[in-house]
């Protein structure tokens, strides 16, 4: 969308407002970007998983082990981690298997299974890189869910600049509305975020409430606590609140709303 006047004579389209998507877009960029990172993360843990599983598979045979090395170290953050090593024996030869990842439990040192490979006894696996392994998949969901859930939230945001779009070219403008502000249970550096809310009377002398965007920053807010609303009204879920909307061609004396009945109410 465009802050200009733009009419196009073939296609019959007149954006009739001055409606700022900025913020919208904004976050049409912030879901692509956290879409891009967890598909890049999801991408990359469900590789390793499969080289991992894939290596597990090729190792048709396994013994227990005559001994286990705890071997135990500090990691950056001062966590002690542990990767184990496992001693075995194949057909008289003793081998070390060492494990290929760490983790923060304890593996003891009684005994294990240690798998590998019938034709090259070297090539191995401990349990205990066994059972981390498994614990993978838990990591490569993590990124899967953030994936979907912004898929979901690029759809949204689309299906919404899709509905300001419309509403450019067939809402009706309606300025200077009473609101009140409310809660998210949100909080930004400790902040309360807060939303616009309006109560607006349809032609049909139906009172609907109208939620507005989520205000981070009380610089956002009209000083004389007014807003402005574009709505469908033959379908009021399409609508769209923000502090300063205008005509493009000027703003008209219809185009106010009066609020004494509501002032009369107080």
């Amino acid at each position: 969308l465009s802050n200009k006047c733009y009419i196009y004579i073939n296609r019959k389209v007149l954006i009739m407002y001055d409606i700022n998507t900025k913020n919208i877009k904004k976050a049409n960029t912030f879901h692509l970007l956290t879409l891009s990172l967890g598909l890049i993360f999801f991408l990359i843990l469900s590789y390793v998983v499969f080289l991992n599983y894939k290596k597990q598979y090729n190792l048709d045979s396994k013994t227990l082990s005559t001994k286990i090395e705890v071997n135990a170290t500090y990691d950056d953050e001062g966590s002690l981690m542990y990767s184990p090593i496992y001693y075995y024996e194949v057909n008289g030869k003793n081998y070390t298997c060492h494990s290929n990842s760490s983790s923060s439990l304890n593996p003891g040192t009684k005994n294990k299974n240690v798998y590998y490979d019938s034709k090259n006894p070297s090539n191995c696996l401990t349990e205990f890189s066994k059972t981390t392994n498994n614990f993978l998949i838990i990591f490569v969901i993590i990124p899967l869910i953030v994936v979907v859930v912004e898929i979901i939230n690029l759809k949204k945001v689309r299906k919404r600049l899709k509905i300001i779009s419309e509403l450019n070219k067939s809402g009706k403008l309606i300025k200077n509305l009473i609101y009140n502000l409310e809660s998210t249970n949100l909080k930004v550096n400790g902040v309360d975020v807060e939303r616009p809310v309006v109560l607006y009377t349809l032609p049909s002398m139906e009172t609907i409430t109208l939620y507005g965007d989520a205000i981070k920053d009380n610089k956002e807010v009209d000083d004389i606590g007014l807003i402005d609303l574009v709505i469908d009204e033959n379908n009021p879920d399409n609508y769209f609140l923000d502090f300063n909307i205008n005509r493009i061609s000027g703003n008209l004396q219809t185009d106010y709303y009066s609020n004494e009945e509501e002032e009369n109410k107080e």
